[in-house]
């Protein structure tokens, strides 16, 4: 065996690791985008399906105070989602995607897409820690176990509020993404035009 194989690939993972990470840097604005999109998207369809898990089984049964909670948090959560989602295509539709120099609207539909994405986020979280111990603490005596096979269920799933928390997670991570971002943005859009001033007045002399 070659003794200096191992030393080619490692040098060959780094350089891909570095052209990534270079694609990565020089694409920053469609990924940032792209990634606020897709998390915008999947916290829609979550919220359609969020009580989907208990719906049946716990409105018909004196788990009631439960599903009524519950209902409350879908009904904003998913109002949220679909305001969250409209906003992000606005955005994308303003060209905040692809657009080199940002406008007003750019800046103030990117403040807006962080500013709902976030704040989506964080109810996300502050219900799925109220409602899963309500869940956890529904009994036999107020839903029978058959109830669960009867729709379908098998038994009580956490799911949903695992992959809840999961989701919030990568919004976070999307919502200061493009916070940073326009950040950047503006940073370099004053730097540059405070160049071409000093540059038009260096002719002008």
């Amino acid at each position: 065996m070659d003794k200096h194989i191992f030393k080619r690939i490692l040098l060959s993972l780094g350089q891909g690791l570095r052209q990534t990470f270079a694609w990565m840097i020089k694409n920053k604005q469609v990924l940032v985008f792209v990634f606020l999109l897709v998390a915008a998207s999947l916290y829609f369809v979550y919220t359609l399906g969020y009580s989907t898990n208990w719906a049946l089984i716990v409105s018909e049964t004196r788990g009631a105070r439960f599903y009524r909670a519950s209902q409350t948090a879908n009904r904003l959560m998913s109002q949220l989602g679909f305001i969250l989602v409209i906003v992000v295509l606005l955005n994308m539709g303003f060209g905040s995607m692809s657009r080199k120099k940002y406008y007003f609207s750019n800046i103030v539909l990117s403040i807006l897409s962080s500013i709902l994405i976030l704040v989506s986020s964080v109810i996300n979280l502050y219900y799925n820690s109220v409602l899963r111990p309500m869940y956890a603490n529904i009994s036999e005596e107020e839903v029978p176990a058959y109830l669960y096979t009867v729709h379908g269920a098998g038994q009580k799933s956490y799911q949903i509020f695992e992959l809840g928390n999961i989701l919030s997670i990568f919004m976070i991570i999307s919502g200061l993404l493009v916070i940073w971002f326009l950040i950047y943005k503006v940073k370099a859009q004053h730097e540059r035009a405070k160049l071409i001033e000093k540059l038009v007045n260096a002719n002008e002399r």
